[in-house]
């Protein structure tokens, strides 16, 4: 018998295994040979494309974009890095060509993802606008960088936002009215108040699960506007609400017609342990 060596295996069984090595391990790769270059470039390795933990920088990502992306790209998920010049703070990995860029060579695109980034002068709305999920964490997020982006995201159907400290009501506003908009989660937003939960419960009326850990200065009140306006709501965690009492928890139970989970962790409740209601299995 022949021995069959890793230059040997079929195309289609190499691809295969391909599809399990990340990023950064393909692009590597694509240097040992041009029939490896050739299939890295397959459009299926390129469908779910994650470069995070790992920042890369504009330009690469620009040509890594231009390169390899295609119409079969549905997922990205972006890394960028703090760093300073001349004390100004500026995007590392993002930039509006790169954006641009994206759109152009995969229109398809559902999921956009980016972390540790300055979104100074970086425009949003040039992402395709069929996306279904966005995501930030870590993120400086300037209201510039929302503007325009009102009825642009119609097919919105999650939005998160981790430890993303700009976070207000009035980039919440920049959005519009999503009414797919099945899922909404903040974590370490301490700007996030009762005014962004007016926008959320008149803007997102259709919410299934609400998630807000660290909204510190959300209230009673917000309690009796998301029992009241989100008719669908059916999970809701909340953590961190400084100005919470009991009857706000009280009354949210009482009137959300639909809650199946319902949990809840602040200190000045439930000597500050955590209290669960109902079941995810249900949700």
């Amino acid at each position: 018998m022949h021995d069959i060596g890793i230059f040997n295996v079929p195309d289609n069984i190499m691809v295969e295994i391909l599809s399990h090595f990340h990023v950064r391990e393909l692009l590597v790769l694509s240097r040992v040979c041009k029939h490896w270059q050739k299939l890295i470039s397959d459009r299926w390795l390129w469908k779910t494309v994650q470069f995070s933990p790992s920042p890369i920088k504009k330009v690469s990502l620009g040509k890594i974009v231009r390169r390899y992306f295609s119409q079969s790209t549905q997922s990205v998920d972006i890394c960028g890095k703090w760093t300073h010049r001349h004390h100004r703070t500026y995007a590392y990995a993002l930039s509006n060509t790169v954006l641009d860029a994206i759109t152009l060579k995969s229109p398809n695109l559902t999921t956009f993802k980016i972390e540790d980034e300055n979104l100074k002068d970086v425009r949003l709305q040039l992402l395709p606008s069929g996306l279904k999920h966005l995501s930030f964490t870590s993120c400086e997020i300037p209201l510039s960088s929302f503007q325009d982006c009102s009825n642009k995201f119609n097919q919105l159907q999650s939005l998160c936002f981790r430890r993303c400290p700009s976070m207000t009501e009035k980039h919440l506003k920049c959005f519009g009215k999503l009414e797919k908009l099945e899922r909404l989660e903040f974590y370490g937003c301490y700007r996030i108040d009762h005014d962004a939960v007016q926008v959320i419960t008149t803007n997102f009326p259709n919410l299934h699960t609400l998630v807000m850990v660290g909204c510190a200065w959300c209230n009673d009140q917000s309690c009796r506007d998301i029992a009241t306006r989100l008719n669908k709501l059916r999970s809701f965690e909340m953590e961190e609400w400084l100005d919470l009492t009991q009857t706000g928890v009280d009354y949210l139970l009482r009137h959300s017609k639909h809650l199946k989970f319902f949990s809840n962790k602040c200190k000045q409740l439930n000597n500050g342990g955590l209290a669960i209601h109902g079941s995810r299995v249900d949700v």
